[in-house]
């Protein structure tokens, strides 16, 4: 049988909101219930909390960044046929690992997009034509 818990104090629940901290406010009320049926202590539940807020941050952020990117389609490497392909495998090893955008390389893809580890970072995705008219 599971209750609703509590819900948070008004000035909790109002200091959340205004620091942004929406994953928090959600997910608090639960959580110090967990907290306290199971002893936790104040680091690991504050832990817990800040833990969320990051994920759920991170999330929203790549959503934004794959939707702000505008790829026609999304594909992940998974899907990617190595075998079929003319990249050689060490090129390919290189690109999947993303070094060439903490080196601050270009790079620049031809054929359907491909999308890896792209939500970490802000790409544009731009069609032969677009890019002419930019020119």
């Amino acid at each position: 049988m599971s209750t609703t818990p509590p819900p948070l104090a008004a000035d909790l629940n109002a200091g959340f909101r205004r620091l942004k901290l929406a994953a928090m406010r959600r997910l608090a009320p639960e959580l110090l219930v967990t907290a306290k049926t199971q002893r936790w202590n104040p680091e690991e539940f504050l832990r817990t909390l800040v833990e969320a807020e990051i994920s759920s941050r991170d999330e929203s952020n790549a959503r934004t960044r794959m939707r702000q990117a505008a790829f026609p389609v999304t594909k992940t490497l998974a899907e990617f046929d190595l075998a079929a392909s003319s990249i050689p495998p060490a090129t390919f090893d290189y690109l999947a690992s993303l070094e060439w955008i903490r080196a601050a390389e270009n790079a620049c893809f031809i054929g359907p997009a491909v999308i890896h580890g792209l939500s970490l970072v802000r790409v544009e995705f731009l069609q032969v034509m677009s890019l002419l008219q930019l020119m």
